[in-house]
């Protein structure tokens, strides 16, 4: 069947929501995203310099979307614009090959040369080996085709609420933020980023829009740590729920007796169940998680404060960033977690440096919050 690619536009938003609800992320754990009550919401609270939704279409019918965003961010030692691929799904009735391969990939390098970026960002779950192997596997059919070349390796980190815990004793004055702690808690932030790789740039104006666009996020849902007097971490938690939302359609392998388990032990422990498939998880995310010196035990008491606060609140766990071999993973180590394997890749045009160039050391610029 032939399919027309187009760009989206803003009359797409209900079709464009009842694809991402029907089209699964496959894995050990099968994750549909509901994205109502619009698909462009998420969008909505970045600061981008660039927007491109490409669909496709099958007899009139969206079966296939594919988005570039572009924003400021440090690489290399300076501030560029970097862009990230992502939201990627394709229905059944949709050849693979032929929307990615043959027609996103002039649509890919026309849209890094529009916003001067030479290189974009993606992530894809681990467990999702049959887009793994669509996406990185080279054929001469398809010479346009982006290329994604592997960088980090990190988890999902799930961290379940189980029973109450105290925080442990620390060293550290650990406390929420107040609306005086807004220029110090900006500040922070700009310094790490401009060490990270597609680091985010950071300044008192967009601390000050994430508090204003995302939804129901607070200055006092940070949580910050000092050593004798200087700020030396800080986290953020996150409900994303207003503008998405995972929808268990099955539990497979290891997760269905990862749930069973867990499931047995919730009413004991005072925790809230994971869900029936068919059922929507309640989760937030850490978010804005910032410990320049990579010290697990300031993560640790920014996070056992946090959790001792969010208990009862009926999230399930809290959802974080951690790479492999990552030293902060250390500050979960005494709860119980569900890591969910996933990779990064910077995506390229075929013929750019960018095939065999690594984006340097240092915690990525990447808020998993946002995608």
């Amino acid at each position: 069947m032939k399919a027309l690619v187009r760009e989206a536009d803003d009359s797409d938003d209900a079709a464009l929501c009842e694809l991402f609800a029907r089209v699964a992320m496959e894995g050990d754990l099968s994750l549909a995203v509901e994205r109502e009550p619009s698909f462009f919401a998420l969008y909505e609270l970045q600061r981008l310099i660039a927007r491109r939704v490409f669909v496709a279409e099958v007899e009139g019918k969206i079966e296939g979307v594919a988005a570039y965003l572009a924003r400021r961010g440090h690489l290399g030692g300076r501030v560029v614009p970097v862009g990230y691929l992502g939201d990627l799904r394709l229905g059944p009735r949709l050849r693979g090959g032929f929307f990615f391969g043959r027609r996103f990939g002039p649509r890919f390098r026309a849209c890094l040369a529009d916003s001067n970026a030479e290189v974009a960002l993606t992530a894809v779950l681990a467990t999702n080996r049959a887009a793994l192997r669509f996406l990185t596997r080279r054929s001469r059919r398809f010479p346009d085709k982006p290329v994604y070349r592997p960088w980090r390796a990190f988890s999902i980190l799930n961290v379940h609420f189980t029973r109450r815990r105290r925080p442990r004793p620390t060293r550290l004055e650990v406390r929420r933020a107040t609306s005086a702690d807004l220029p110090e808690v900006a500040a922070l932030l700009a310094r790490d980023h401009a060490r990270r790789p597609f680091g985010y740039v950071f300044d008192e104006e967009l601390l000050r829009e994430r508090l204003a666009r995302w939804p129901g996020l607070r200055l006092e849902d940070f949580y910050l740590a000092f050593r004798g007097g200087e700020l030396v971490g800080a986290t953020a938690l996150w409900d994303a729920h207003a503008v998405k939302r995972f929808r268990v359609l099955a539990y497979r392998g290891s997760m269905r007796w990862l749930r069973l388990g867990f499931n047995l032990g919730a009413p004991f422990l005072g925790c809230a169940p994971l869900p029936p498939a068919g059922g929507v998880l309640r989760y937030a995310y850490l978010t804005h998680t910032s410990i320049p010196s990579e010290d697990p035990d300031v993560l640790a008491a920014l996070f056992d404060r946090l959790y001792a606060d969010a208990h009862g609140r009926g999230y399930a766990f809290v959802s974080t960033y951690v790479e492999d071999g990552d030293p902060l993973g250390a500050a979960f180590a005494r709860y119980r977690c569900t890591p969910l394997p996933a990779r990064l890749f910077t995506v390229s045009p075929p013929g750019s440096p960018w095939n065999e160039r690594d984006p340097g050391a240092g915690r990525p610029g990447f808020e998993m919050a946002l995608v």
